[in-house]
């Protein structure tokens, strides 16, 4: 099992400020569409580090960058 964590967000708009806040300061963010085991009203999601939560969290909230939540992931892993 492979295990990833992703923001969802309201509306894509939100994961596109999110995704540039984030590379700015220095943390790898990937856009992708919502995984199938997450519900959203936004079929954006941004993959991160799930070591990163807690820090990315909390530079959410100061920066007042609006994100829905916050999921982790497994996944198998292929071997194809």
């Amino acid at each position: 099992m492979e295990d990833y964590c992703v923001v969802t967000f309201q509306i894509t708009q939100h994961a596109l400020i999110f995704e540039k806040n984030m590379k700015e300061l220095g943390y790898a963010v990937k856009l992708m569409p919502v995984p199938r085991q997450i519900s959203s009203s936004c079929g954006t999601a941004a993959r991160i580090d799930c070591d990163k939560k807690q820090e990315i969290l909390d530079i959410c909230k100061d920066k007042d960058l609006p994100i829905e939540d916050f999921h982790k992931i497994k996944h198998k892993k292929s071997w194809f």
